[in-house]
């Protein structure tokens, strides 16, 4: 089962091969990923989550910030930077059931 992440990275992967530069926004509302970072930026506006008040116990609360997302039976947590861009720096995935959450 392919998951969300897997997914839209190949999609935001596939679109930067044909761009023109990074970081270029054409007709249509593309937009290209410079370096081909996946930044909060992007996150925020183009998949479906919901913000977490807390992260994973192995990630320092005071670097990052994450997001939830659900696919078919799993549950996606996307670990941001606060520094720079706030890029990606992680994805956990949790079966969906009772106390699936361990945080």
């Amino acid at each position: 089962m392919k998951n969300l992440f897997t997914t839209s990275a190949a999609l935001l992967f596939a679109t930067t091969a044909i761009a023109s530069g990074p970081g270029e926004t054409h007709k249509g509302g593309t937009a290209f990923l410079g370096n081909g970072v996946f930044t909060y930026e992007v996150f925020e506006a183009s998949v479906a989550h919901a913000d977490l008040e807390g992260c994973p116990a192995q990630f320092d609360p005071e670097a990052v910030f994450c997001r939830l997302t659900l696919a078919g039976d799993m549950a996606h947590v996307f670990v941001f930077s606060y520094n720079g861009d706030q890029p990606l720096l992680a994805v956990k995935h949790y079966e969906l059931g009772d106390g699936f959450l361990p945080f």
